[in-house]
């Protein structure tokens, strides 16, 4: 496995993925968010003149969801879309990667609940997460890894094609410990 390439270790993953029913894919991938959730949880800067949510309610919110208590959905996801174009538009690394932690958290939600969710924040045709994996569970893993190894996300043949773009075994190294996460 240590010479598998980024994209067949993705590979990998969607075929195990694959195999799995809807809520076990969003129980898997939920274990894979939950490390990241408390930065995001620290945010209670104010982006909106009317926000429903607090980032803090809407981290607590996409906990509940998890543990299978009934939650506003589209609120939660709503604001966990606002969080993550908000913080994406900054030019500081670190706030790139509660972006994408919001956003794989609020394409969790989606997974989870199994249809569109509603956002004034987004376009309806505005992607959530990189649509270059083949499948939605491997879409989140792949803005996972470089998440998981505090970088702004690069496609991975981008970061190949251009090395000094980013720490792609950094990347390669988180996915690996998804794989074994995801498959154990």
């Amino acid at each position: 496995m240590t010479d598998t390439t980024y994209s067949e270790l993705l590979g990998t993953i969607d075929e195990f993925a694959g195999r799995l029913d809807p809520q076990e894919q969003a129980a898997c991938l939920y274990g894979l968010i939950a490390p990241l959730l408390d930065r995001v949880e620290q945010e209670d800067e104010e982006f909106s003149d009317e926000p429903v949510l607090s980032t803090p309610e809407a981290v607590e919110g996409l906990r509940r969801a998890a543990a299978e208590e009934l939650i506003d959905v589209d609120a939660v996801y709503d604001h966990l879309t606002a969080v993550g174009l908000y913080y994406s538009e900054d030019q500081d690394e670190e706030r790139h990667v509660i972006a994408q932690t919001a956003d794989a958290g609020a394409a969790w939600l989606r997974l989870l609940t199994g249809r569109e969710l509603r956002s004034t924040s987004l376009e309806d045709d505005e992607d959530l997460i990189p649509s270059f994996a083949p499948s939605t569970f491997t879409q989140i893993v792949d803005l996972l890894a470089w998440t998981r190894s505090g970088q702004v996300y690069i496609h991975w043949e981008d970061a190949i094609a251009d090395p000094g773009l980013c720490d792609l075994p950094a990347a390669i190294h988180e996915l690996r410990a998804m794989h074994l996460e995801i498959t154990t």
